[in-house]
């Protein structure tokens, strides 16, 4: 049954790698006020939340959906699996970012001739800079559909040396998610259930497992509530304290936006840098830290504003990138201007 589900998959296999974008545009006043009824007349907008100072001041579900609905969150994934990656370090059960990641699979580098990727560790594969190659969307079928997963990834050329270059690898973000599995000795769901889901009051989520049996961490099997999607920028935009307990400690907080640890990319907002799975830039002289999924799941903080806003998208539709697109350059500068001040 898993076999046949991942071949269904494979068939409608969707893209991940989002596309560069043009400059945001300034938006006026009178156009801020018709965004909450142009929302409905898009044919695949899921939700729109927005909390300001710590308050969800807009929450609006569309196309059928509900609060209580499942999205699929694409990439988003991926700022997920760098949380659930500081929590294991603060928790002891991996050393540091630095470890190698041939510690963890040693099975797999029997079989690896290429000794310089001994060097590549848990920060570049969280830094996209491992050096394996990769060739976006271009690799997720054969991948989806492999046997083994993890050697694929391994397997792969080393293109450059770890640590030189920038190279968005959604297939070695996964190994993050076997990593912590290996660590821990649970599985990724029943981790993040224990550290993170249930203090937030995550109790539903959809997410499958690759083959090897490992929980996907590349960006291509998750679904939650928009509203549990509110929560974690709610508590990164609180330096992971959750109503007085850390959850995730003020270092790693601070890492996953650390402008040091970030590469210029040529995805999402002009100007973006990313790393540890979280874009940067900046907007009208603000600071903008943002998570994004392929056709236009987002998570966006702006700290100076104490603003977050939360999208979800329909991203099964050939329109998904220019959705995407035109989220970021219309009516995320439209919901800054109304609600930023």
């Amino acid at each position: 049954m898993e076999a046949k589900n991942n071949l269904l998959f494979c068939i409608v296999v969707l893209l991940t790698v989002t596309i560069s974008c043009k400059d945001i545009k300034k938006v006026g006043t009178q156009e801020t006020e018709l965004y909450e009824e142009a929302l409905t007349k898009e044919d695949n907008l899921f939700s729109t939340l927005i909390s300001k100072n710590g308050k969800i001041v807009f929450e609006e579900y569309y196309n059928g959906k509900t609060k209580d609905s499942l999205c699929d969150i694409q990439s988003l994934t991926k700022g997920v699996m760098s949380i659930l990656i500081g929590i294991a370090i603060d928790k002891k059960y991996i050393e540091n970012v630095d470890e190698p990641i041939t510690k963890f699979f040693p099975g797999e580098f029997k079989n690896i001739k290429d000794e310089k990727k001994n060097a590549i560790t848990i920060r570049h594969i969280l830094n996209q800079t491992s050096g394996l190659s990769w060739k976006g969307y271009l690799e997720h079928e054969e991948w989806l559909c492999s046997k083994d997963p993890i050697s694929f990834v391994l397997n792969k050329e080393l293109e450059n040396e770890p640590g030189e270059k920038y190279n968005y690898n959604s297939g070695a973000t996964h190994l993050l998610s076997v990593i912590i599995s290996k660590t821990t000795g649970k599985t990724t769901l029943e981790f993040a259930n224990q550290v993170l889901f249930q203090h937030l009051n995550i109790s539903k989520v959809d997410w499958q497992k690759r083959n090897k049996g490992y929980y996907d961490g590349s960006g291509l099997g998750l679904k939650m509530k928009p509203i549990h999607l509110m929560k974690i920028g709610q508590l990164l935009a609180n330096n992971g304290n959750w109503n007085g307990m850390q959850i995730i400690s003020n270092r790693w907080i601070k890492k996953l936006f650390d402008e040091n640890e970030k590469s210029k990319t040529k995805w999402g907002l002009r100007n973006s840098k990313h790393g540890f799975c979280w874009y940067q830039t900046y907007f009208k002289g603000d600071k903008i830290n943002y998570g994004m999924g392929y056709g236009g799941q987002f998570i966006i903080l702006i700290p100076n504003n104490k603003l977050i806003i939360i999208t979800t998208y329909n991203h099964d539709t050939p329109n998904a990138i220019d959705q995407q697109i035109g989220f970021l350059n219309t009516k995320l500068p439209s919901l800054i201007n109304k609600y930023g001040s």
